[in-house]
């Protein structure tokens, strides 16, 4: 049962997080770091390469192999810990509002 509540609300997260960066996509601020990023990877063709994983710009095939393990390991772990905080948000004014009495 466990397992079912917590794939339900990954599902709602991935849901919610897509509209977020869909919703911050027509702001400015944001688009303006973004931009930023993409004219640094495009300067730098390097960083270009390591972001998108090119494995020719590794070492070894074991290089690149660590590589792509540890940036999803560095994926997951950012994706968990956004999802932790935003139950904590919801949990911290569910307690909130019970604690004034409008629940």
């Amino acid at each position: 049962m466990e397992q079912g509540v917590w794939r339900i609300l990954e599902q709602e997260y991935d849901e919610l997080d897509n509209e977020v960066v869909r919703r911050l996509r027509s702001e400015t601020a944001y688009m303006m770091w973004v931009q930023r990023r993409v004219d640094i990877q495009m300067e730098h063709p390097f960083i270009k390469g390591m972001t998108d994983g090119d494995a020719g710009i590794f070492p070894s095939d074991a290089d690149y192999q660590a590589w792509l393990e540890v940036r999803k390991t560095l994926d997951e772990t950012e994706r968990m810990e956004r999802m932790a905080f935003y139950w904590q948000g919801h949990m911290d004014c569910y307690a909130y509002l019970k604690k004034m009495g409008a629940l």
